[in-house]
């Protein structure tokens, strides 16, 4: 392939910039450390879980509104748009008939 040599030092440029060797919170990190993998979850209570699922769905109602009276006023815009278009175009104001069947005198 044609492209070994811009590849290679692509592969180079990336193992030598990565920050992981660099960083402290990657110090003593092992794939099989149990306590160091992903995030520590504490136990909620049921009551929590719900009260957030509430919040939750109060918070996605809102969006919805929002996004619903956006998307409507969009298209309410988009609809006067076209039919001002059409209505000032339709009879170009500085051309008239007696301009154009103007008889020669």
């Amino acid at each position: 392939m044609g492209f070994g040599g811009s590849v290679a030092a692509m592969i180079t440029s990336l193992k030598n910039n990565s920050r992981r060797s660099k960083r402290e919170a990657f110090d003593g990190w092992t794939e099989r450390d149990q306590e160091s993998q992903g995030i520590k979850v504490e136990p909620v209570s049921e009551e929590q879980l719900q009260e957030i699922r509430d919040k939750l769905k109060k918070q996605r109602k809102k969006e919805r509104i929002k996004m619903s009276l956006a998307v409507l006023l969009g298209i309410i815009i988009a609809i006067l748009f076209i039919y001002y278009s059409f209505a000032y175009f339709e009879n170009d104001p500085g051309i008239s008939d007696d301009f154009l069947y103007r008889q020669s005198n």
